[in-house]
């Protein structure tokens, strides 16, 4: 029953995502990656989402993957964290394969067995805060395929999806993100992920 209301509670964002009025806390999974060709400027990887700190040096976390804690700026049209603790976790989320068209995409998780694990794929990044649970780095309004289902034994659980052989497809970025949850109902979100689809 929790499962189900944590799935509904995640389904519902694509209908309706609010707009804080002022910043606040925020706490999530990413990368952290800088600016190409400047300096101390970053962003969470796949996003359209700055991060600044005067606590850390950014440049010591640049492409791994971590755990934030900060003062979000309120905007989703050009949202900014404030850095105000941050650790190195492991990645659970991942879009893998070449990313070509006519060939494979695969979409993966590795996270505890028997966690519901659901990803969405869309043609656009986002920012809604979830509170507790992370924050969704993806447009859920434009979701073009998504997946279910559970984590395995081994902890890891991949899906395998067919991109069209479709030439006007070349060059278009894809994002993606993932959803993990317990048997309790407590929803986790993942760190994003995204891939440009290739020739």
């Amino acid at each position: 029953m929790r499962r189900l209301l944590s799935l509904t509670l995640l389904l519902s964002l694509t209908a309706a995502m609010t707009l804080p009025a002022d910043a606040q806390s925020v706490t999530f999974r990413g990368k952290v990656e800088d600016v190409s060709g400047t300096q101390n400027q970053f962003f969470v990887d796949c996003t359209n989402t700055s991060l600044t700190s005067g606590a850390f040096n950014l440049n010591l976390f640049v492409g791994q993957q971590v755990e934030i804690t900060g003062q979000w700026n309120g905007s989703t049209a050009a949202p900014s964290v404030d850095v105000a603790a941050i650790a190195v976790v492991p990645e659970v989320f991942e879009l893998g394969g070449g990313a070509k068209i006519g060939d494979e995409l695969k979409v993966g998780f590795i996270a505890t067995p028997g966690d519901l694990a659901i990803s969405r794929i869309t043609v656009a990044p986002s920012f809604t805060d979830l509170g507790a649970s992370g924050v969704v780095f993806v447009d859920l309004s434009k979701t073009v395929i998504g997946t279910t289902g559970v984590i395995p034994g081994g902890g890891i659980l991949q899906h395998t999806l067919q991109i069209p052989n479709d030439p006007s497809l070349v060059g278009l970025e894809i994002f993606g993100q993932g959803a993990l949850i317990d048997s309790l109902g407590n929803l986790t979100l993942t760190n994003p992920d995204c891939k440009t689809i290739d020739s």
